[in-house]
């Protein structure tokens, strides 16, 4: 059975700052934290949760909160999310409710019923959720938000750059000479992409048609409708930029319907760099997110604070998207 003296051995430090690490009790600068987390992670050591709770009164529970467990998005950012928790001997409990108001509500107070260390929640279109967050954190309960947020308030966010990714799609379709452009996006979802979408029509001159910005639901199958849409017109787009990759394959859909060819009739672009888009024919050209990453980053803003690590007013923290060009594009 591994202990705490292995990792300390493994991590050249002494047993009392490995100690304070594990058990949340002290300081351990960002460099041994490091170095213990990786001799955790080689050694595979699992501290007693039931035992440190006795002595930090802590449940070693944090929460993570979404609309939708099951996009790739979400999934992969779980991911992330669950191996920095992990390293610290924390469980993470996740909930998906969807877009419904009153269930996420009702997800939120049983969550800290629980006795929750802190919680991660991902963007919600609700007033009522965002005053529920905000009355938590002036409670105490540690809050960071993964992805844009509708309002500030008293928490940290993570999130990626989102605006500079959309931005990028857009030139890229504009180098390759396209001039009529799509976007579908996904309702009040995604809102700095659509605003990427509107500030690049505007930066290369072209006049926004209300006809070419079509909203749905953020899925293949909204991607398959607002796809038909656009394609029916008399003067179609030759270029559609969506907001994720899902609503993009559905979009390909429309077009393999209409006997059309990607890249050849139509081009496309995703958001997000899911593994569908990987694996779609043909492959999606996509701008990608960090999204494991993101997990991570949201996990260590969280366990900073529910360990006393950090005591600062909130922080905002920005990754970058990249560009990557697949077999959905091509010059027109």
């Amino acid at each position: 059975m591994v202990t705490m003296y292995d990792v300390a051995a493994r991590a050249g430090l002494s047993i009392g700052t490995v100690s304070r690490f594990v058990n949340a009790r002290g300081y351990v600068g960002p460099v041994s934290s490091e170095k213990i987390r990786r001799a955790i992670d080689e050694l595979g050591f699992v501290p007693n949760t039931a035992a440190r709770s006795l002595t930090t009164k802590r449940s070693g529970l944090i929460g993570f909160v979404t609309s939708d467990l099951a996009n790739p998005f979400t999934a992969e950012l779980v991911q992330g999310l669950q191996e920095e928790a992990i390293l610290e001997g924390y469980c993470v409990v996740t909930a998906s409710t969807g877009r419904d108001e009153q269930r996420t509500l009702q997800t939120l107070a049983a969550l800290r019923g629980h006795q929750l260390d802190g919680l991660i929640m991902s963007p919600q279109e609700s007033p009522a959720v965002d005053e529920y967050l905000r009355h938590a954190a002036h409670e105490g309960l540690p809050v960071v938000r993964v992805g844009a947020a509708r309002e500030p308030m008293e928490a940290d966010l993570v999130a990626s750059d989102t605006y500079s990714g959309g931005r990028s799609a857009m030139s890229h379709l504009h180098d390759l000479g396209h001039r009529r452009i799509a976007y579908v996006g996904a309702h009040r979802q995604a809102e700095s992409r659509r605003q990427a979408y509107l500030d690049a029509v505007e930066s290369i001159g072209l006049p926004v048609e209300s006809a070419l910005v079509c909203e749905g639901e953020p899925n293949r199958e909204g991607g398959v409708l607002a796809g038909a849409r656009l394609l029916e017109m008399a003067d179609p787009p030759t270029a559609v930029f969506a907001a994720n990759d899902l609503i993009a394959l559905g979009v390909l859909h429309a077009a393999y319907r209409r006997q059309l060819r990607v890249p050849d009739d139509l081009s496309v672009v995703g958001f997000d760099d899911s593994e569908v888009a990987r694996h779609s024919v043909p492959p999606l050209t996509t701008v990608a997110q960090p999204k494991q990453e993101l997990g991570r980053y949201a996990a260590r803003l969280l366990l900073d604070r529910v360990t006393g690590r950090r005591d600062s007013e909130a922080v905002e923290r920005l990754l970058s998207c990249e560009l990557v060009v697949r077999d959905s594009t091509a010059p027109i």
